[in-house]
């Protein structure tokens, strides 16, 4: 029986020029989903930040942070496991070893989960009083307890679809339905006036919802799930033996990305962690190109390093990196020049958060221009020599987080976040360079760069020359963009840069400027 008749997507052709395609597309699937997430969740945390103020909004992140680093622990890693093996089964048309790795790795990561709310639910008062030393924590992480095998279940199950390469599932799931639903929960609970225990209650709700609406979708998506004729092949030991290493690489990956939060809170206050926590929210919406074109470059990496298609695996390397770039420099340009008028939207009291929301989006924006290097390592089978990496990355930021927060407070943790994951990308460079002999850079590369340059001189400029004008900050970014879409038409893009480009302007409704514009080039 062929796969193509058990799912809901077929496989495509093999070469570049559709394979630029195919992520291209899928990429702008999971572009769209994300920035709908985005806007979800940007007004989720307006809503939030607004309705509980620094010190409760700052509790609630604190929650929050607790429990993505125990959602990781849950999983097992095996949302790694799941899109490295079933993409790989999909590819060979083994449907045995397709369902066998969905069935093991939702359930296992289930199970996990169940166990390890319990401790959550135990160790709460822990916690909350001799950790950081915030009674109000302690209630909050109680109730996060129950969501947490519906917070993990929801992950995995859009990991599953992933891994199916069935990319508007996985948007849908993973990163669309939670914070929506969220929202509306923390909207509804705050009309009367529940504050932060409607906070809780909207969270703890939403994860059980959308962790039905998971389980429907891969349901829907994978119909050998409920083909009694394919009999399940099971591989746990080599499913685990994958996805745990995984789970120590996105563990301290996630420490890394939560350990600025958590040790604001054990070396400052409650205050200072909403404080940061809002900037963070801003500065990493630069990497947003980076998840949406990684969610479909991951299982193609599988694909071509495992059936030994190297050369084009490097050509759809550079080809999304510069993608990533070209993406994220207009956002990046607007948060490090003028953050104020993003900031003002959470409130007054956030204000003084500029000048981290400026160095975290320096590092996040570096992040992102080395492009899915990481998962480059990682999906070809070297997934312990990046747990070794982010091990480092760990200690380095730690490290610097002990030093220099103490001493500059919310801007010496952005700083500590920033170096520290610079430094570990340089590492991981060179390891790509030397074990797989690609790289993410070509000619092209520099294209996007010199634009960025131009167009954040034009913008720092017009806002210069109209201040003190209280709109100059507005005139700036709106200048920013503007110049950098123009630069970028002037010196013109790689044929298939158009690929991922029109599609995303298409969404904003320049369709008709573009085609006319590539139409004019042909």
């Amino acid at each position: 029986m062929p796969i193509s008749s058990l799912f809901a997507s077929t496989r495509s052709v093999v070469d570049i020029g559709n394979l630029t395609r195919r992520v291209a597309k899928g990429s702008g699937i999971v572009f769209a989903g994300q920035m709908a997430g985005k806007l979800i969740g940007m007004c989720l945390q307006i809503v939030l930040s607004r309705g509980l103020g620094a010190a409760l909004y700052g509790t609630y992140t604190l929650a929050i942070s607790v429990m993505q680093i125990m959602r990781e622990i849950g999983t097992l890693g095996l949302h790694g496991g799941v899109v490295r093996f079933s993409s790989e089964a999909r590819a060979k048309d083994e449907l045995a070893r397709v369902k066998g790795t969905l069935i093991a790795s939702l359930g296992l990561g289930l199970a996990a989960a169940t166990g390890l709310a319990g401790i959550l639910y135990i160790s709460s008062t822990w916690l909350a009083v001799q950790v950081f030393s915030d009674a109000a924590l302690a209630s909050v992480l109680r109730s996060f307890a129950f969501a947490l095998p519906f917070y993990v279940f929801t992950f995995l199950s859009s990991r599953a679809a992933r891994g199916l390469q069935v990319m508007t599932a996985d948007v849908t799931v993973g990163t669309v339905a939670q914070p929506l639903m969220n929202l509306l929960f923390v909207g509804t609970a705050f009309v009367f006036g529940w504050a932060l225990d409607g906070a809780v209650m909207a969270f703890v709700a939403s994860s059980v919802v959308s962790a039905g609406l998971g389980l429907y979708v891969v349901i829907r998506i994978a119909p050998v799930l409920r083909d009694g004729d394919v009999k399940s092949a099971f591989d746990v030991g080599g499913l685990l033996g994958y996805s745990l290493p995984v789970m120590g690489v996105t563990l301290t990956a996630l420490f890394v990305d939560q350990a600025d939060r958590i040790m604001i809170g054990l070396l400052a206050t409650s205050a200072d962690v909403g404080l940061y926590n809002v900037a963070a929210l801003l500065a990493t919406q630069v990497r947003f190109m980076l998840t949406s074109v990684s969610a479909t470059f991951t299982p193609l990496i599988s694909d071509l390093y495992h059936t030994g298609r190297r050369s084009e695996l490097r050509s759809l390397f550079q080809v999304t990196t510069r993608w990533i770039v070209t993406l994220s420099i207009p956002l990046g340009l607007a948060l490090v020049l003028f953050p104020e008028p993003l900031l003002w939207l959470f409130g007054a009291e956030f204000l003084p958060a500029a000048p981290v929301v400026m160095v975290l989006a320096v590092g996040s924006f570096l992040n992102g221009a080395i492009g899915t290097i990481g998962l480059m390592l990682q999906m070809s089978d070297h997934e312990r020599l990046v747990l070794v990496d982010n091990i480092a990355l760990a200690v380095i930021n730690v490290g610097l987080n002990l030093w220099l927060i103490p001493i500059y407070g919310p801007v010496g943790a952005a700083v500590a976040t920033a170096v520290s994951v610079t430094m570990v990308n340089v590492i991981q460079y060179l390891q790509v360079k030397y074990l797989l002999d690609v790289t993410p850079f070509s000619a092209a590369y520099l294209r996007p760069i010199g634009a960025g340059i131009v167009s954040g001189i034009a913008g720092w400029g017009a806002s210069a020359a109209l201040d003190p004008w209280f709109l100059h900050e507005v005139v700036g970014m709106l200048t920013t963009g503007a110049t950098y879409l123009g630069v970028l038409f002037f010196i013109g893009l790689p044929e298939e840069d158009w690929d991922v480009v029109a599609p995303v302007l298409k969404r904003t409704g320049l369709d008709r400027f573009i085609s006319s514009t590539a139409s004019d080039r042909d």
